[in-house]
């Protein structure tokens, strides 16, 4: 697995955008990176949008070959939204990142690059034990209409057929990453879509809200109400979609 972590350190006034300190940003995702450095033993690709090189913090990983650090000036297109810009990301890292393109039949762990998701490890450590290596995970609401982008596991070939759904994202017309995300999995029969069955415990703030996420380890009860409603997402999407 690839840990591709996204990033936009300086947004320079795009729209939908609560944190716009660029200072305040760069230390989230410096803070993001460290953790990731620290508590796992997978590669990292870092690629950000805004052409803001802070590589020289992180030069004794990047030159290890455990981190890869890629930026470029993207956003370019401010009307269509911070959403559009996340995906020019992924393709730029899916054309000029060594460590992906060296790994064509790896599994992409894209992770919002400002948040930390505590318990990281476990999450894919059980999801790649139990389902087959085509399977996409990311989570969606009760409705079926909505995708949750901050964490998705997938193939690579799968980011690539997200590429196509991501050329209509437009915030300002109300189709978001997360649409797109859900739509290209309602139609890519070919990978089967299952949800976590382990709930993230995301730490970090909403770029687009600003909302904090403090989500913590629940209790048991939790645990097996969160455990039964994956079930009935999965079994759910699964026989509306495929």
């Amino acid at each position: 697995m690839i840990l591709l972590l996204t990033g936009c350190i300086n947004p320079n006034g795009m729209p939908f955008t609560a944190l716009n300190n660029k200072e305040e940003r760069q230390n989230q995702y410096v803070e993001a990176l460290h953790f990731y450095l620290s508590q796992t033993s997978y590669p990292i690709v870092f690629t950000e949008n805004s052409g803001t090189d802070i590589s020289i913090l992180f030069q004794k990983e990047i030159e290890s070959g455990r981190m890869e650090y890629i930026t470029f000036m993207g956003n370019q297109e401010k009307e269509r939204g911070k959403g559009y810009g996340e995906c020019e990301i992924l393709k730029y890292a899916l054309k000029c990142s060594k460590l992906i393109n060296n790994s064509p039949d790896s599994r992409i762990v894209k992770i919002t690059g400002r948040l930390i998701i505590r318990n990281i490890n476990v999450i894919l450590r059980f999801h790649k034990a139990i389902f087959p290596k085509n399977t996409v995970f990311f989570n969606i609401n009760s409705e079926l209409n909505f995708s949750d982008s901050r964490l998705i596991i997938a193939p690579i070939g799968f980011y690539y057929a997200f590429q196509k759904k991501g050329n209509e994202i437009n915030d300002s017309a109300g189709y978001y990453f997360e649409h797109a995300l859900l739509d290209t999995m309602k139609s890519e029969k070919r990978y089967q879509y299952s949800p976590f069955f382990l709930s993230p415990q995301i730490e970090g703030s909403s770029g687009s809200t600003g909302y904090t996420y403090e989500e913590v380890p629940g209790s048991l009860q939790f645990f097996v109400r969160y455990f039964k409603l994956a079930i009935s997402q999965r079994y759910r999407f699964k026989k509306l979609y495929h």
